[in-house]
């Protein structure tokens, strides 16, 4: 197998680790925090209070009952499989396929709880730092696969501003 399948083996194990990571947590929430809306204050930035959240990202979009429920499943399963067919392409650097890599476990790990209840499980609250949502490790996985494509798509410009000067 050469390097470019084994890297892109990785990226999809670190994944499905982010995937598991996800439900385990967004379970034990479920089973351990007591009722929605309950909040146990934690030392340091981050409280956990379990929100069951029916809309999308930060809320902008009105939640319209099960037609929210099922357009916002499809179009998180939808855009996990689409950017899951761009992780294993050759021509996808190996720094992006590990961004869309995560960006597709966290659509997945929301989709599964919009399938499963009705709601994603939100259950770090960062109001403390004046962060006014509650959010989960399918959260944190998408931001980290955004922040991968962002430097992916800096590092060219780093190494060209670095010819252009001379400094190669």
């Amino acid at each position: 197998m050469n390097g470019h399948a084994n890297l892109r083996i990785i990226a999809l194990s670190a994944a499905v680790a982010m995937l598991g990571l996800d439900q385990l947590t967004k379970h034990w929430a479920l089973a351990s925090l007591g009722p929605v809306g309950t909040t146990i204050e934690l030392v340091g930035p981050i409280d956990l209070t379990l929100v069951l959240n029916r809309s999308n990202a930060f809320g902008l979009i009105p939640a319209y009952g099960e037609f929210s429920r099922w357009a916002l499943t499809a179009l998180n399963l939808a855009v996990a499989v689409i950017l899951l067919q761009f992780v294993v392409r050759k021509s996808t650097s190996t720094l992006n396929a590990f961004g869309l890599a995560f960006i597709s476990a966290g659509a997945f790990g929301n989709a599964f709880d919009r399938l499963r209840l009705g709601a994603v499980v939100d259950l770090f609250d960062a109001s403390k730092l004046g962060f006014v949502w509650v959010f989960n490790v399918a959260d944190v996985s998408i931001d980290f696969g955004v922040a991968l494509i962002l430097v992916a798509s800096l590092l060219p410009l780093s190494a060209l501003r670095k010819i252009e000067h001379g400094k190669d």
